[in-house]
């Protein structure tokens, strides 16, 4: 086949090579309608495949190349995209007007990832919603409590720091006083002991007075 389109080819461009004044024999032209009408229409291209037709709509949304039997497919912002995906996130995405594109993902890439990502369940956020309102309550309440805690546990410490105060300026005084008393007591004993110097006086003459004594009755 390829000879006879060799061929075909170099008849036209041997033809064509004629002055527009030159008559070309009817023979010659329904040789070549012929040579024309008998080739094929398409010829064998990878392109033609039924696989790369699949994968044409693919390089919309990012690059495609093959390696033997493997495909390989990346794709192009897959954060924004899915985000757009998600019903929730739909109104809340910065930046849905700079492209037609980046906003409104394509039937390809829903139906890739359609199977993927399910569409979530209405009651069960709502149900999370709930859950989280009441451990925002629940949170509340329990600061609130460790801040009247903490409250009552800075008084009681003041308190404790007030009444140790007391108690150390009372027991300062009371050792004071107690010290004062002692030397008092010590100088009221170095005056007894003075005052028991006469009483030693006495003492020994009342031994003499007795002993004198004594000696009277032996001689009567």
């Amino acid at each position: 086949m390829s000879q006879q389109m060799t061929q075909s080819y170099s008849e036209i461009s041997f033809q064509s090579g004629f002055s527009p004044d030159t008559d070309i024999p009817s023979q010659i032209l329904d040789e070549v309608t012929e040579e024309i009408l008998t080739r094929p229409m398409t010829l064998p291209c990878d392109s033609n495949k039924p696989e790369a037709v699949s994968l044409t709509p693919l390089t919309l949304e990012g690059s495609v190349h093959k390696e033997g039997n493997m495909t390989h497919f990346v794709t192009e912002d897959l954060e924004q995209k899915l985000r757009l995906c998600s019903p929730v996130s739909k109104k809340d995405t910065p930046g849905t007007s700079s492209s037609s594109r980046a906003c409104t993902p394509s039937p390809l890439y829903r139906q890739l990832l359609g199977p993927q990502i399910g569409q979530l369940d209405t009651a069960l956020i709502n149900d999370l919603e709930c859950e989280a309102h009441r451990m925002a309550t629940s949170i509340d309440s329990l600061i609130e409590n460790l801040s009247e805690i903490l409250h009552s546990i800075s008084s009681i410490t003041a308190d404790n720091v007030d009444v140790y105060k007391n108690a150390v300026s009372k027991m300062s005084d009371a050792m004071d006083s107690n010290i004062k008393s002692m030397y008092t007591m010590m100088a009221k004993v170095e005056e007894v002991t003075q005052s028991m110097k006469i009483v030693e006086t006495h003492a020994a003459r009342i031994k003499e007075i007795k002993r004198l004594v004594d000696l009277f009755e032996s001689f009567v």
